[in-house]
């Protein structure tokens, strides 16, 4: 997996936790359900194709590693929001059946925490419809079933061939074209509730920026649009800094902070600036100025991206 795809693959995997919480939201979005469906496989099978591409001797890689940790960390969520249930209605029968401490999956071999999960996610499905008040929805089991599934192939041991490795590769490249097509047409279904619900699109936008690696110097790019038009905003006025004092230098000039204003196209780059967490002010006549906060680190691209709303 290339550090593109890696960037891309996290923001995908980030920006479906966020989504499952908002079901209440996303089930009025025209067929948001199909499009939301094809990125869970999606990144599921990506996953998948991860562990084919560095599978070694022994069968232990990386990616399942991080397959078995995100399982554990589902898997406990629903099954302490499922104990807390069972505790307020003194159902003991579900109680018992469900609850799995962190330590004791954590402990467990990979075919026994593959029987955990099964159990914890069977029982949050059989009493799905008074989970709601809990934070537990279909999509989260159906999510959570999916893991499991991923996991359970990672279990066999065994080292691929050079030639699987690269359909791996190309089915990869396959997948990514899959998650970037439905990812745009799920940013415009959210256009839909961008003024009925600000709050989830501004969050939503934050969730779905990129963090793009091996980029050379260049260390961070702002791109403004207009809230009302959602076309690029130009001639915004950028006012980069430290969000702490600490944090003394951002460029090598040692400048306290950079001011710039955006391209035609709304967007502004800013080239080797020190790691650290900064603050960018963005202001126009006639707009409300807006602040946002962005990590800068090493290696990286961050893109951020600036909704103007006019007064």
């Amino acid at each position: 997996m290339t550090n593109k795809q890696e960037s891309y693959s996290k923001m995908s995997l980030a920006s479906v936790i966020y989504l499952n919480a908002k079901e209440k939201i996303t089930s009025g979005l025209p067929q948001f359900a199909t499009y939301f469906g094809e990125i869970q496989s999606a990144n599921g099978q990506i996953q998948l194709e991860l562990v084919k591409q560095e599978a070694d001797n022994s069968g232990d890689t990386i990616a399942k590693k991080q397959l078995r940790e995100t399982l554990i960390l589902q898997a406990g969520d629903i099954s302490r929001r499922v104990v807390a249930y069972a505790t307020n209605s003194n159902n003991i029968v579900l109680l018992n059946l469900v609850d799995y401490k962190d330590s004791d999956l954590k402990k467990s071999s990979d075919q026994k925490l593959v029987s955990s999960c099964r159990v914890i996610c069977e029982n949050a499905n059989n009493c799905v419809d008074s989970l709601t008040e809990y934070g537990v929805n279909a999509a989260m089991i159906t999510n959570l079933q999916n893991m499991i599934n991923n996991f359970n192939y990672t279990i066999p041991k065994g080292r691929l061939s050079k030639t699987d490795s690269g359909e791996a590769t190309k089915r990869l490249s396959d997948l990514f074209k899959t998650l970037r097509t439905n990812w745009a047409t799920i940013d415009t279904l959210v256009e839909i509730v961008r003024t009925s619900q600000p709050h989830f699109y501004n969050e939503y936008t934050k969730v779905r920026m990129v963090i793009e690696t091996g980029r050379g110097s260049l260390a961070l790019k702002v791109k403004t649009i207009n809230a009302q038009s959602g076309e690029p905003e130009p001639n915004v006025t950028l006012i980069l800094m430290p969000a702490s004092a600490d944090l003394k230098m951002i460029t090598a000039s040692g400048k306290g902070k950079i001011m710039k204003k955006t391209a035609k196209a709304g967007g502004c780059n800013y080239k080797n600036i020190a790691d650290g967490t900064y603050s960018i002010d963005a202001k126009k006549p006639g707009f409300k100025v807006v602040n946002e906060t962005v990590n800068v680190v090493s290696g990286e691209l961050a893109v951020v991206q600036i909704i103007m709303e006019q007064v």
